[in-house]
């Protein structure tokens, strides 16, 4: 039985921060009304959201360590990483399709990185709180990838198909939703609250194929809630 939530903090990326792409402007933007926003009001609890755009675990776990050093804590530590650690230097494999590419964090340094943010919470009096990868949309996020230059040509020789984005970035998700069952922590399923929209990779997510936009940002507050 879990206690009722006080407060808590989140450590994530830009799915946590609220990031959408402001299509207008070609430029990404917070969205009024992000997740965090969503269940900080519904819960009538505050939530300080320590995310940042393009945040790997690496980096999330850096600065978790400085903020737990200078005391911050909270009920809960929402941990919300993946999206940037599966992620590669396409401007690479666009110029050397051929040779051996690497995403920016292994698939092993990832589950490294969560499971010792998820015991620094534990250490830190917090309950960890897991959150998998919502699902992208592969032929808008690579269209959008070489849309100023890169060969689309040399990345989909270097990826085989386009799904392969797809398929590599949820097994980083697959590897969230395995810790959290085996550290016993508290899972929030996005993945499947997207998935159970019959179009969600069109309708939920913007332009780059990668962000949900605002409907996908609510999708998320709503999964949260239906967790906490």
């Amino acid at each position: 039985m879990h206690s009722p939530i006080q407060s808590a903090i989140v450590w994530g990326d830009s799915l946590a921060r609220g990031v959408v792409l402001d299509e207008e402007r070609q430029r990404y933007t917070i969205t009024p009304s992000p997740a965090v926003s969503i269940v900080s009001e519904a819960l009538g609890i505050p939530i300080q959201n320590r995310s940042r755009m393009g945040m790997t675990s690496s980096d999330g776990m850096q600065m978790m360590q400085r903020d737990l050093a200078r005391g911050l804590r909270a009920d809960v530590a929402v941990l919300e990483f993946g999206g940037n650690d599966c992620d590669f230097c396409w401007q690479e494999i666009s110029d050397a399709p051929e040779e051996l590419h690497l995403p920016k964090t292994s698939a092993a340094q990832y589950e490294e990185n969560m499971r010792s943010m998820i015991a620094a919470a534990k250490e830190a009096g917090m309950e960890p709180v897991l959150i998998n990868l919502p699902p992208v949309n592969p032929e808008s996020y690579l269209s959008f990838l070489t849309r100023h230059g890169l060969s689309r040509e040399n990345i989909l020789r270097w990826l085989g198909d386009t799904f392969q984005i797809y398929r590599y970035q949820e097994r980083y998700s697959m590897i969230v939703t395995r810790i959290a069952h085996e550290c016993q922590c508290r899972l929030i399923d996005v993945r499947s609250a997207f998935l159970n929209v019959w179009d969600c990779t069109t309708a939920l997510f913007c332009r780059d194929g990668i962000h949900p936009t605002a409907a996908g940002q609510r999708l998320i507050g709503d999964a949260v809630l239906a967790s906490l």
